[in-house]
């Protein structure tokens, strides 16, 4: 049996009775997917519909390799260059106007074949599919060669319509790009936000955000309470967070100039003072005692410097503070400094302490 006489056989076999066509399979039904179908990022893959019929195992059987539809992937060097078969391809094997005239075709020519619920003699044309351009650098050009089709797409010999899952995940590309086979750097691929050197990945597309998600291969999985956790990530694999990440996107959160909800909760104001005791350490690494903490503290009335009607002096120290003996401030000064500065700046202790005084 020929080959076009082998896709007419198989053609027919799944096609729908004329009385009942079936509605299109806008994502692909498959038997199984293919081998290199992980998730697949909407950022990077933007949803598609497909509005026609059509079975790539069927092509595949018959003998119809991939390059016989899409003949025009040895010349794409952009993701710009999408080598969607149009219906020029299909008629080289797929008789339309012979079909139209009522002649008997194989494979079968009638626009039902293909294109569910579609007159030609009352409809103008048949619905169009959208596939939208891959938020990518990518050429078939340079992998020509280097990888068979199956390696990135899958065995497609297991699939119909060809859905996003039949696109390589980026754990499928790692394979080559791994630094030694193939470049690891993330720009290879990924987009960046502007033209400049050095400029970070464009993350927010109409699609959909890039982010790593749960199995991220390279481990950067930005799950739920990743703020909390990704200081080791950072620590350790800083070159793949500065492909997103700026220093002033870092410095929003770790300068001290914001309270974060992911980091405190919203009623931390009221509590932090516990936390402020234990780990002064760790507040430090974020907040500032001078520029962040203090002035925080004069507006609510704990400070040297507050104003008057708030009566700072009686909310934190006790009583005695002003007198001499054991509670003095000067001896609690001597102690701990540090507790000092956390409110007072060294103006307010110069009132009444200048330059060579010791009352």
């Amino acid at each position: 049996m020929s080959a076009a006489a082998t896709i007419a056989a198989l053609a027919l076999a799944t096609a729908a009775p004329p009385g009942g066509l079936a509605p299109p399979a806008m994502s692909g039904t498959a038997a199984a997917v293919p081998a290199a179908a992980a998730e697949v990022s909407r950022a990077v893959y933007p949803d598609r519909v497909i509005t026609i019929r059509f079975d790539h195992a069927t092509h595949l059987r018959a003998g119809q390799g991939c390059e016989r539809c899409h003949d025009r992937i040895a010349r794409s060097d952009s993701v710009a260059e999408r080598d969607v078969p149009d219906e020029g391809r299909c008629t080289r094997c797929h008789d339309v106007e012979g079909a139209r005239a009522g002649r008997p075709t194989f494979p079968p020519g009638e626009c039902r074949t293909c294109h569910p619920g579609f007159d030609w003699t009352v409809d103008r044309a048949p619905a169009a599919s959208r596939i939208p351009m891959a938020n990518l650098i990518f050429s078939h050009v340079r992998h020509r060669g280097r990888a068979a089709c199956a390696e990135c797409h899958g065995d497609m010999a297991l699939v119909k319509t060809g859905s996003r899952a039949a696109l390589p995940a980026m754990a499928t590309c790692l394979r080559c790009h791994d630094g030694r086979k193939a470049p690891a750097s993330c720009t290879t691929c990924h987009l960046r936000s502007h033209r400049a050197l050095g400029a970070p990945l464009e993350t927010e597309f109409p699609s959909g955000r890039l982010v790593p998600g749960p199995g991220d291969p390279l481990g950067l999985d930005h799950v739920p309470g990743f703020s909390r956790t990704h200081a080791l990530v950072a620590l350790h694999q800083r070159e793949q967070c500065m492909a997103c990440h700026t220093e002033p996107s870092c410095n929003a959160c770790h300068a001290g100039a914001i309270r974060p909800q992911a980091i405190h909760p919203g009623d931390f104001l009221s509590t932090h003072m516990v936390p402020a005791r234990q780990d002064a350490q760790r507040c430090a690494a974020c907040h500032r005692r001078q520029t962040f903490c203090v002035a925080c503290h004069e507006r609510v009335g704990v400070g040297q410097q507050a104003p008057g009607f708030l009566d700072p002096g009686t909310k934190v120290h006790p009583p005695g503070w002003m007198t001499p003996g054991p509670g003095h401030h000067g001896v609690q000064a001597a102690r701990n400094l540090g507790s000092c500065v956390a409110c007072h700046r060294e103006e307010g202790c110069a009132a009444c302490h200048p330059r060579g005084s010791r009352r």
